[in-house]
């Protein structure tokens, strides 16, 4: 299969009072294992080659320790499935779903995402290596804040939100500070409209997936929280080397390391830049450049559990990293294909806060180049 974008990458790698009402996992080097009073089904690798050799090995855990040999696994069909040793190959393409019981205990939940059951990605081409580490012995990240952007062209009153938006980056002193994802929920009418994530109260945005911000409150709130976000330590870093195939498949290789001790997910948005659509503005608070916008959030693999705060990647300790792969589907034909020259990536990792997880860094990069870890 041949590579739209990615040859660069591999050959580096071996070297957020007025609104609009409306209604994949690589654990080297972190530990996805339970610990006391967990049941969990874990696969080292969610992403395998459907070449019938390359392995996914499957462990079942049970207060920590490894109860695989005395366990059952299953498929979503709820059929029993033999594994060599706990490792599953695949000859095609797809998802594959698993989920395992133990006596009494058993991960299947429908009230979970998937039903509490583990996806397998199986695909034809090649998954890159990690884009190389320019210092391994640094985890002095240069930190940024993440910005998700809730709009749409039909929004009257999204207009006021752009603007200060418009403002923030303009500002010499922000762009390096934050990474912008503008996700257009509001209506499917948008020619930019992803079904979600959504909000009540069009426009809003959140920062770090976490504090709220409104137009209402002005634009220095949001000013002072990406500063003090930029000048405080990070507590992770991402690289990222991405490889885009001819058929429309976008492999990221990911890694994770930790600056402290602690839980991490990870996330990739996928954004398309320079998207026309008439924006709808009842003030007159724009111009003709509203109609034009960036940013825009394609496609998504970054919902885990009912948060939108990354897929997990377990605990890390400080100084080692944790690599997961992702897959997405870039749409390359037809009247409403995405001009590949126009997509970038925005990448998060997140931190357990409490009983929840917060962005806790964020780097947008590009689709055809390897993205290495950025040390302050």
């Amino acid at each position: 299969m041949r590579k739209l974008f990615g040859i660069a990458s591999l050959l580096a790698a071996a070297v957020m009072l007025l609104s609009c009402e409306k209604e994949n996992n690589d654990q080297n080097g972190g530990t996805d294992t339970p610990g006391a009073g967990v049941f969990k089904l874990v696969a080292d690798k969610d992403v395998i080659q459907s070449n019938g050799t390359d392995a996914t090995t499957l462990t079942v855990y049970l207060d920590g320790v490894d109860v695989t040999a005395e366990s059952v696994i299953y498929n979503d069909a709820k059929e029993v499935v033999a594994l060599a040793d706990g490792k599953f190959t695949a000859s095609k393409d797809g998802e594959y779903k698993f989920w395992a019981s133990y006596g009494t205990y058993t991960t299947f939940d429908k009230s979970k995402d998937d039903s509490g059951m583990i996806t397998v990605r199986a695909i034809s081409v090649a998954v890159p290596e990690a884009a190389v580490d320019p210092d391994s012995k640094k985890t002095s990240f240069v930190h940024r804040a993440f910005l998700t952007q809730y709009t749409g062209t039909g929004c009257g009153y999204c207009p006021y939100m752009i603007k200060i938006i418009r403002e923030l980056m303009a500002d010499k002193t922000i762009p390096d500070k934050a990474v912008l994802a503008a996700v257009h929920s509001y209506s499917n009418a948008d020619p930019a409209y992803i079904s979600a994530p959504r909000v009540n109260n069009y426009p809003y945005m959140h920062i770090n997936l976490d504090k709220g911000f409104s137009h209402t409150q002005g634009s220095a709130p949001l000013y002072a929280e990406v500063n003090s976000i930029s000048a405080s330590d990070a507590k992770a870093g991402i690289s990222v080397n991405p490889v885009l195939y001819d058929d429309g498949t976008l492999v990221l290789k990911v890694s994770v390391k930790a600056a402290v001790d602690g839980e991490y997910r990870v996330g990739a948005w996928l954004l398309e830049d320079g998207i026309y659509g008439q924006q709808s503005d009842y003030d007159g608070v724009g111009d003709d450049s509203f109609n034009t916008h960036e940013n825009c959030v394609r496609n998504i693999d970054s919902r885990h559990d009912g948060e939108w705060a990354g897929k997990e990647l377990g605990a890390i300790k400080a100084g080692e990293t944790a690599e997961k792969t992702f897959v997405m589907d870039v749409k390359l034909t037809g009247s409403k294909a995405w001009k590949v020259e126009n997509l970038h990536l925005a990448m998060i990792v997140s931190s357990k806060v409490g009983s929840r997880y917060v962005v806790c860094n964020a780097i947008d990069c590009p689709i055809d180049a390897p993205t290495p870890f950025e040390y302050k």
